[in-house]
């Protein structure tokens, strides 16, 4: 019985960890726009900071990444729950950017 409810917890808890949560973005210059929609999320910038919500998975993280370099300008900064980009993690994020 004690096995079962270890397994229930740990399920629950993954299934927390997997939830989207509140990430940030900076910008290297002001965004060139304000507001921007994804599939599931909404950003919204300051001047070069932005925030909105990125999945915990890194690879969904770096997309989420990816759209916001696309339309708002390259990111110099990315955070998310849990963990922040390296510098690998940007260059991905940023690769259609033309400087």
């Amino acid at each position: 019985m004690r096995l079962i409810f270890a397994v229930m917890a740990a399920i629950t808890s993954s299934s927390a960890l997997a939830q989207p949560g509140t990430s940030t973005a900076q910008l290297a210059a002001q965004a060139r726009t304000t507001v921007v929609t994804g599939e599931n999320t909404m950003w919204h910038y300051g001047d070069t900071s932005c925030t909105g919500m990125a999945s915990p998975a890194l690879h969904e993280a770096v997309a989420t990444c990816t759209g916001i370099a696309d339309t708002a300008g390259r990111v110099v900064a990315f955070a998310a729950p849990g963990y922040s980009f390296t510098e690998a993690d940007l260059v991905r994020c940023n690769r259609h950017v033309k400087s």
